[in-house]
């Protein structure tokens, strides 16, 4: 089923390539925390955006968000928006920057960091944004028996996307793209 998704994929590429498309995409940044307290089952952490009236209402995402002026780079909105979100202070020096993805519907160009922490997390939820938070076991995502695939167009043109259910909660869109091309190809927790 991986080679479904090449043209997808491929797509992003060319997007990534074009400067005159990257020029006028906005950017924004997640974080990919994967919690290796538990060594047996590490975590990675999701949530669920709560309703509202745009394109990514009620989404299981990665905490993160468009990057501020005020932000010195793209890791850094992606800590802000962790802390803000969750609570989370992710302001350190282990991250590793993965691909960036594109997201046609709000034209932007999302910068996913990965983070690496192991100890028990404390959660402060910012109720007006987040719906819930989700501490997801990460061989719910390198399961192939969990990976799924929807069709969608963009420009006219079908692909076919990556998705993912969790307790009756589906992952799709950016998230399952960088789950996909991240955890599930790669499973990074091989170090």
């Amino acid at each position: 089923m991986e080679k479904l998704f090449d043209p997808i994929f491929e797509l992003h590429q060319q997007v990534l390539e074009n400067s005159q498309l990257m020029s006028q995409a906005k950017k924004a940044a997640v974080s990919v925390i994967i919690n290796e307290s538990n060594e047996e089952s590490p975590t990675i952490i999701l949530i669920k955006r709560n309703e509202y009236d745009g394109h990514h209402s009620g989404q299981m995402a990665f905490p993160g968000g468009k990057m501020d002026a005020s932000d010195k780079n793209l890791y850094e909105t992606a800590a802000r928006e962790s802390k803000e979100e969750i609570g989370l202070d992710l302001h350190m020096n282990h991250f590793q920057e993965l691909s960036p993805v594109w997201v046609k519907v709000s034209n932007f160009i999302i910068y996913p960091y990965l983070i690496f922490v192991n100890k028990k997390l404390e959660f402060d939820i910012n109720k007006r944004e987040i719906n819930r938070i989700f501490e997801i076991p990460v061989n719910e995502f390198t399961n192939s028996k969990n990976l799924k695939a929807h069709q969608l167009t963009i420009q006219g043109k079908a692909y076919w996307s990556p998705y993912f259910e969790y307790e009756n909660e589906i992952i799709w869109g950016a998230t399952a793209l960088i789950l996909f091309q991240n955890i599930y190809l790669k499973d990074l927790l091989r170090k």
